[in-house]
């Protein structure tokens, strides 16, 4: 088996006369070692993003449970960051931190339905046994980095200073309820109303950063809620202003010397541009790159075939966990060119692979697959994202030969079944 591996090593690595393969191997994910393996490949960056194909495999969210408790145990991260509310995982933190009890509030804290699956609540049960059981110094945050519900960032800042500014509280609470008409009003090509608003979000950001707060965590919490609020809002400028909104979410929430591990879609944590959404613009990942330069790693999640589950209304019209299969991936796809090198069920750091003449496959684009968390339509389920050379959106991958849906922790949600 290890004369195999070197000689797989060696159709990945040596791509012109006179290249020598580097010392980093494909690590196998039936290695029992293979969780420390990788955390360890990608323990010099500040930041680690670990991406997924799609909202709704068990084995994505598996292995990345498995890589941030290695990372949590033997690399000293302290944070992890996910696709989350930021103001509603504060619940989600308060459970892994021990201050609540409540599982089914911490899970209701990440914000959306896909993510309210057994896999996920593996994840933060493994996190509170972590901190019951660590010192203060090596207790492990949960933090939300999404900005798509600025209602809850309204309604949290209205919490933070009704009491010293009722005035500001209102403001913030008002331009929230008014902002979805405006957006609504913007897509119809009237702008007005939504530039209103953001001006007036503009306003209270700035008013909150000249108040004065009774302590420095109530006002450091103050800003970060009106920050997010503006991001919020401004999220629908264009296709790319969320993605840098979670990027900046994210920074702005880790103290110096900390270090986090970023959950979350691979198109929101790789490093190029959303070419998936026809946007010049980076995806967080990118921005993170742009801040971190090489303190920031992002390990993309690929799978040949298998199933998977996404978001999607049933008869009576109530969202629920839609099952789906696929086949292999298509002929000329990312996935199926690791397959054709060897490279199931294994992980890939590239930064390992020199770039040569002519380019070995991280420097070759290629389309591979990306499914959403909802409404996934017929004709997404052949589609390939618009090709990319792997390494200019990943510093490392996973791929799976086959994979399996997640698991909802309410199964009478499963359509169909």
């Amino acid at each position: 088996m290890k004369a195999a591996w070197q000689a797989t090593l060696a159709a990945v690595l040596v791509v012109a006369a006179g290249c020598v393969p580097r010392a980093t191997e494909p690590i196998r994910l039936d290695d029992p070692r293979a969780p420390s393996r990788i955390a360890a490949a990608v323990s010099e960056a500040r930041v680690v993003g670990l991406g997924e194909a799609t909202h709704g495999q068990h084995e994505s969210f598996e292995w990345k449970q498995r890589i941030t408790m290695a990372l949590v145990r033997e690399c000293g991260v302290r944070v992890v960051a996910y696709e989350a509310s930021a103001s509603l995982a504060r619940a989600t933190d308060d459970y892994v931190s021990g201050r609540t009890g409540d599982a089914r509030a911490a899970l209701r804290g990440l914000g959306m339905l896909i993510w309210a699956v057994e896999e996920n609540a593996a994840l933060l049960e493994d996190l509170r046994a972590w901190n019951a059981a660590a010192a203060p110094a090596d207790r492990v945050r949960f933090i939300g980095v999404d900005v798509q519900d600025p209602e809850a960032a309204a309604r949290r800042l209205a919490e933070l200073v009704r009491d010293s500014n009722p005035s500001l509280a209102a403001h913030a609470r008002g331009l929230a309820d008014a902002l979805p008409a405006a957006v609504d009003a913007l897509w119809r090509g009237d702008p007005s109303a939504y530039e209103a608003v953001a001006a007036g979000v503009a306003e209270v950001e700035a008013e909150v950063a000249a108040s004065s707060f009774p302590n420095s965590a109530l006002q450091a919490e103050a800003i970060l809620r009106a920050k997010e609020l503006r991001l919020g809002c401004e999220m629908f400028r264009s296709a790319g202003s969320r993605d840098r909104a979670m990027a900046e979410m994210l920074l702005a929430q880790l103290a110096p010397g900390e270090s986090a591990v970023f959950w979350a879609h691979n198109e929101h944590i790789k490093r190029s541009p959303l070419a998936s959404l026809a946007s010049p613009e980076l995806a967080a990942g990118g921005h993170l790159g742009e801040a971190l330069g090489s303190s920031y790693a992002a390990v993309g999640f690929l799978f040949d075939s298998g199933a998977f589950q996404a978001l999607d209304r049933g008869a009576d019209g109530a969202w629920g966990f839609r099952r789906y299969t696929v086949g292999p991936a298509a002929e000329g796809s990312l996935e199926r060119e690791l397959l054709s090198l060897g490279l199931a069920d294994t992980f890939v750091d590239m930064r390992a692979i020199p770039r040569a003449t002519p380019p070995a496959w991280p420097d070759v684009a290629r389309g591979c697959r990306v499914f959403g968390g909802y409404n996934i339509r017929a004709e997404d389920m052949s589609a390939l994202q618009p090709a990319t050379a792997p390494r200019e959106a990943f510093d490392a991958i996973i791929v799976f030969r086959t994979t399996s849906a997640a698991s909802p922790r309410e199964a009478a949600r499963i359509l169909g079944e």
